[in-house]
């Protein structure tokens, strides 16, 4: 579809600011964790959401724009359906 600026773009787009703070806040988890991807269920999801960006038990941005991030292929749908795990082919590429 697009590329990662535009898919970036089309994040901030439908969840403004705060959508891509959570994206910026993910590729953090992603890089510090285990180099290259990061574990991800709903309690980890909690977690970060409250942890990480702040937010109430009920927001439910973050499921939201991982989502998103999904459809888009910003994150690797394959990794986080066959893995549970986060990730993208440009931070594997990198690695």
């Amino acid at each position: 579809c697009c590329q990662p600026d535009d898919k970036l773009n089309l994040i901030e787009a439908e969840y403004g600011i705060r959508g891509t703070a959570v994206i910026y806040k993910l590729f953090q988890k992603i890089s510090g964790e285990k180099g290259s991807y990061c574990e991800w269920d709903d309690e980890v999801g909690l977690l970060f959401s409250s942890k990480t960006c702040g937010l109430a038990g009920g927001d439910k941005l973050v499921s939201e724009v991982i989502s998103a991030a999904l459809k888009r292929d910003l994150l690797s749908t394959e990794k986080y359906e066959k893995y549970g795990i986060l990730t993208s082919r440009g931070i594997q590429e990198r690695k």
